[in-house]
């Protein structure tokens, strides 16, 4: 399949490049291959990118991209959501290894509602390793996975990029697997905050509005790494692109032409979900809940409740 005329929109969601490369069914003879299945009833889409080609056209790492369909979930009940979370969890739990330390990455910006999942999510998240350090006893009762978290924060504020934090504490504590959290760019409104995506092919934080810094990913850190996003914003071309698309021809040309066209600080624009503060609390809330259930065996969602409140 030749994908070299097909448009290249903004996205961090490799379900998402997958359609702009082509029909999603099957194998692509490039080293792409897609999959879909349900979870505990849940729609799971897994892209798995193969080869160099492969990764150099969908613009993105050699790995495993899996996309959780979600729906509202500020919108459903105790039981949808605990059934969500044990599957998000179950998905998490299969990328890492069976034991030892895990430190999960909370990115972003929590003065932000849009880029704040990660720190969100944090405050959501069961720590363990202080635990077992100081009342081993205690620990071994609790029966808790071991876990340490650390929040960067934003380069703004830090003055050092995330990932030299990351790694500076990877070094310190050495974790057997890290997590990393953080917000990502949709081309479709309709996804905004209603998936989540795992990934082993690691992340660039602030990619998503065009901000990229140093990639966070099993290579650059020397330990299996995960990354799970949720999508929270859309860039305003991106989505003029998207709408305009399904009357359009999907071509270079008429691309330039909308490009042409809008003026240059349109680009620059984001758009999100009119109650976003409420909406990505949640999604946080269900990413932090879904990581206590991968990273802590037969614990209950009324126990979390109980560490957490």
């Amino acid at each position: 399949m030749d994908f070299s005329t097909k448009f290249t929109v903004r996205t961090d969601l490799a379900d998402e490049v997958l359609e702009n490369l082509g029909d999603k069914k099957g194998d692509f003879d490039d080293g792409i291959t897609f999959e879909t299945k349900k979870i505990r009833g849940i729609k799971v889409d897994t892209v798995n990118i193969t080869n160099k080609r492969a990764s150099e056209l969908a613009g993105k790492p050699i790995g495993s991209y899996v996309t959780v369909t979600t729906g509202e979930v500020w919108k459903k009940g105790r039981e949808d959501f605990e059934n969500m979370s044990k599957a998000l969890g179950d998905i998490v739990k299969g990328m890492l290894p069976d034991k030892g330390l895990c430190l999960v990455a909370a990115l972003g910006n929590d003065k932000i509602s849009a880029d704040a999942i990660g720190p969100f999510a944090a405050d959501n998240l069961i720590v363990s390793r202080h635990i077992k350090l100081t009342d081993k006893k205690l620990y071994d009762m609790l029966m808790l996975g071991e876990c340490a978290c650390v929040v960067p924060g934003v380069m703004g504020d830090t003055g050092a990029e995330a990932f030299e934090l990351v790694k500076g504490v990877v070094d310190a504590i050495k974790p057997t697997s890290v997590v990393v959290i953080d917000a990502l760019a949709s081309r479709n409104l309709e996804r905004l905050a209603k998936t989540v995506q795992i990934s082993d092919g690691g992340i660039s934080p602030g990619s998503g509005v065009g901000n990229a810094r140093h990639e966070i990913s099993s290579k650059t850190l020397g330990v299996p790494t995960i990354a799970i996003g949720v999508p929270t914003v859309v860039e305003a071309l991106t989505l003029c692109m998207d709408i305009l698309s399904k009357s359009l021809p999907q071509d270079r040309e008429v691309y330039n032409y909308i490009e042409e066209k809008i003026p240059n600080n349109v680009g620059r624009f984001f758009v999100c979900p009119k109650e976003t503060d409420k909406i990505i609390r949640s999604m946080a809330k269900l990413v932090g809940y879904s990581l206590n259930f991968a990273l802590h065996k037969d614990i209950t969602l009324s126990e979390m409740d109980e560490f957490l409140n």
